[in-house]
């Protein structure tokens, strides 16, 4: 079996077991029955359903981080994003219902390296995250009702 092939389908099963049940109650052994592989590949590839969550998110803020490389401007940066997490609003609201966005801030400050910057840049850079996933959290929290147009407008009005 391909290892992208096992690793997509540890995830999708994951995925799907957390819509049916509380994520706690998930064992590996759930995973690998509906993911339809072998108990050594998902521990060839992970060494815990946490870390099938984290890997999958980090491949999503990746996508993204292609993206926002792509339009080639700073000022894209909260656009792009609001429309990543959009685009992918199924998997982040699930995140957040299984009690999980906390991943999300351990992904941006990870994805910050704050651990390779000086006192004053890791300060700076810890206060955007938190500021950030705050943001993304609470829009979870309200269902991500209103669209990434929408918020970038309430954001205008705000800042006049």
């Amino acid at each position: 079996m391909e290892t992208g092939y096992a690793v997509e389908k540890i995830t999708d099963g994951l995925l799907e077991l957390m819509e049916e049940m509380p994520f706690k109650e998930i064992t590996v052994s759930d995973i690998v029955r509906r993911a339809e592989v072998g108990r050594a590949s998902f521990y060839r590839h992970f060494d815990s359903k946490e870390a099938v969550v984290r890997h999958h998110l980090a491949k999503l803020l990746k996508e993204w981080g292609r993206e926002f490389e792509a339009a080639g401007r700073p000022e894209e940066l909260g656009p792009t994003l609001l429309r990543h997490f959009y685009g992918h609003k199924h998997f982040y609201l699930l995140l957040h219902r299984c009690s999980l966005s906390h991943y999300l801030l351990d992904a941006i400050r990870a994805k910050m390296e704050l651990d390779n910057k000086t006192d004053s840049e890791a300060y700076s850079l810890s206060w955007f995250a938190g500021a950030l996933y705050g943001f993304v959290d609470e829009w979870m929290r309200r269902g991500m009702i209103t669209s990434p147009d929408e918020l970038e407008a309430m954001s205008r009005e705000n800042s006049e």
